[in-house]
């Protein structure tokens, strides 16, 4: 039987025409588009209101439902909610340059998350939540860093120094298989480093035996040898 599909769909708001932008905002209700229009700076208005459009055409797609008629709620720990019986998981991750929304079949569970990349990070940071993998430069640590972020987020649980500390385990066929650091036991989800424009790492957490597929409203460039069995 073939395992269920994890889809990323991700856009990058300075590429997108001002109409498009506009067509976008239309998918939004007035709770979003007053909190996008109290960002003081455009980029990241452009951004905020690009990603949760997104997130409504991504999840009017899974669902079979017009984007506009969704409705969030509020869960623990402030995660995002899809009011249904039978609603898919999904996460969203943005910054200025980028924005991906995931989302798993009911059931199922996921997290993403990118990054800019910014010099003056090391290991050290990774200490309170991880065991670091052997290695330095900027490119692991934000390997190493997304995929934090993205499995707490899978969890349905924010980043905190609070939680089990866990460790990745290198896969022969690509990604990271998460670990309790403590026993090394492994915690069911896979992180995956997706591909991202320069300057950017993306990654998403989900099941094991979850296939993930990429789909971008523009083309992100060739798709490297390897990694994780990304189909678009």
């Amino acid at each position: 039987m073939q395992s269920a599909a994890v889809d990323v769909w991700t856009a990058r708001p300075p590429l997108l025409a001002d109409g498009d932008c506009a067509h976008l905002a239309a998918l939004l209700d007035d709770g979003e588009r007053e909190r996008a229009a109290a960002l003081q700076l455009e980029p990241d208005r452009r951004a905020w209101g690009v990603a949760h459009a997104l997130q409504r055409l991504a999840l009017g797609t899974a669902t079979g439902a017009d984007p506009r008629d969704l409705r969030f709620a509020t869960g623990p720990h402030g995660r995002p909610l899809l009011h249904g019986a039978a609603a898919p998981a999904f996460s969203l991750a943005h910054c200025r340059e980028f924005v991906a929304c995931a989302v798993a079949p009911p059931g199922g569970v996921v997290g993403v998350d990118v990054e800019a990349i910014r010099d003056g990070v090391g290991p050290e940071l990774l200490e309170p939540f991880m065991d670091p993998l052997q290695g330095d430069g900027l490119a692991l640590f934000y390997l190493q860093w997304t995929a934090l972020e993205a499995y707490w987020k899978a969890r349905g649980l924010g980043l905190s120094a609070a939680h089990p500390r866990i460790a990745l385990e290198p896969l022969d066929g690509g990604g990271h298989a998460v670990l309790e650091a403590s026993g090394g036991r492994r915690t069911g989800l896979v992180a995956w480093q997706l591909p991202a424009p320069d300057g950017l790492v993306l990654s998403v957490a989900c099941d094991e035996a979850a296939r993930v597929r990429l789909l971008a409203l523009e083309a992100l460039g060739p798709q490297p040898a390897g990694g994780a069995p990304l189909t678009t």
